[in-house]
């Protein structure tokens, strides 16, 4: 269901306390990032093309991400806790997604321009315009070009966090770091629990 404007408002409330959780250089660094047309799309774009998939609204990204941020540390906290700190899990939940912001320049998802497409729930599509590659390269791409620097287990969370359904994530299949297996599964919780209530 979409949220309503005053429940946008805070999250986006809550994505900024996150950020201003962060270590001065990268806090400084986000900030930046997000006052761009990178923030203004994690802000608004939607997580998903289809209402049957998950958070397909505006605002439904980041609302996602926050709730990735929450599984990611319930997961931690169960099965390794202390393990990784605060800023990592939040740092990974927040932008393991970023990639659907678009490239920094074009926003990934366009309204559906067909009636009947969008008659039929798919109210988004890719926009043709953006950078082409995988969502999360997508990502790490954006915070490179805005010279975020990543430990290797950030790094590799938001670059696995599809988990093994995608074809390049392969090669890590026996061997996929824990914090990346983790984010994986918070992500895939968020996305069962995000769904349309018919599903």
């Amino acid at each position: 269901m979409q949220p309503t404007n005053e429940e946008i408002a805070g999250k986006a409330a809550l994505v900024n306390n996150l950020i201003a959780g962060f270590s001065e250089q990268r806090r400084v660094l986000i900030e930046r990032m997000f006052n761009g047309p990178v923030g203004a799309s994690f802000y608004t774009a939607p997580a998903s093309s289809r209402e049957e998939f998950h958070s397909c609204y505006p605002g439904g990204l980041m609302i996602h991400s926050l709730n990735v941020v929450k599984n990611l540390k319930v997961i931690t906290q169960a099965l390794c806790p202390g393990k990784f700190s605060n800023e990592t899990i939040a740092f990974v939940g927040l932008f393991h997604d970023l990639g659907k912001t678009g490239d920094g320049v074009h926003d990934f998802y366009v309204p559906h321009p067909n009636d009947w497409h969008r008659k039929q729930g798919h109210l988004y599509e890719v926009n043709k315009e953006c950078l082409n590659m995988p969502n999360s390269e997508r990502g790490l791409f954006i915070l490179q070009n805005h010279g975020v620097t990543l430990s290797s287990d950030e790094y590799l969370s938001i670059r696995l966090n599809d988990g093994m359904y995608a074809e390049e994530n392969r090669i890590y299949g026996v061997d996929i770091p824990q914090l990346a297996l983790l984010t994986h599964w918070a992500d895939m919780w968020a996305c069962k629990s995000e769904k349309a209530p018919s599903q």
